[in-house]
């Protein structure tokens, strides 16, 4: 016949009882904290969105908050496509998400977004957070250069674009048309293509 060890968890001070247990849970859990384990992973317990871009800066992290709010996704999810930044080129574009995101859109047509339109979608969404004054067609070259892409024909993509238009020398989002920047944001930052309705 087997016989089934009882699991008793005692917490003491000195030699004094504060808490005990016969929870098989808690107790696995503090013995596999003990041998270094991850006690909030044990437990199934989720940390918040804050809480996993904590070591953001607070100024900076605040705006990615925001952001990913706007767009509907988890801050980790805009962090690891495009991790905005505070500083010149403000949005660092990941390869990875870029490669996803092109097979994921058409070359032509409707649907069609050109290299300077996302990145340029990016930072505008992204300069609302943080109060930037004035972004130019340089400035998505600049985003388009942190993973090495280029855009030959961005003015002419950026004219055509729905979403953005441009006024005494810098481009800024059609109030209009914003539902369609936001949705290639999220696509962007998702891996997914873009979805709007023909009203939009």
């Amino acid at each position: 016949m087997a016989i089934k060890a009882r699991l008793r968890l005692i917490l003491t001070a000195d030699d004094v009882i504060v808490a005990e247990s016969d929870d098989p849970t808690i107790w696995q859990a503090a013995f596999q904290a003990i041998q270094g384990a991850n006690v909030e992973q044990v437990l199934g317990k989720q940390s918040s969105p804050e809480e996993d871009i904590a070591w953001v800066p607070e100024e900076e992290r605040s705006a990615i908050l925001s952001l990913a709010s706007d767009l509907g996704i988890e801050p980790q999810a805009l962090l690891s496509a495009c991790h905005p930044r505070m500083i010149a080129p403000y949005i660092f574009l990941n390869k990875r998400y870029w490669e996803a995101f092109k097979h994921q859109t058409a070359e032509r047509g409707r649907t069609a977004v050109s290299n300077a339109v996302l990145a340029i979608t990016l930072l505008l969404l992204w300069g609302e957070k943080i109060n930037l004054e004035r972004v130019a067609l340089r400035d998505g070259m600049a985003v388009l250069r942190t993973i090495s892409a280029r855009d030959e024909h961005a003015s002419r993509a950026v004219e055509n674009c729905p979403w953005l238009q441009k006024t005494m020398g810098k481009i800024v989002l059609n109030p209009e048309k914003i539902s369609r920047a936001i949705a290639v944001a999220q696509a962007f930052c998702t891996q997914s293509a873009p979805e709007w309705s023909d009203a939009d």
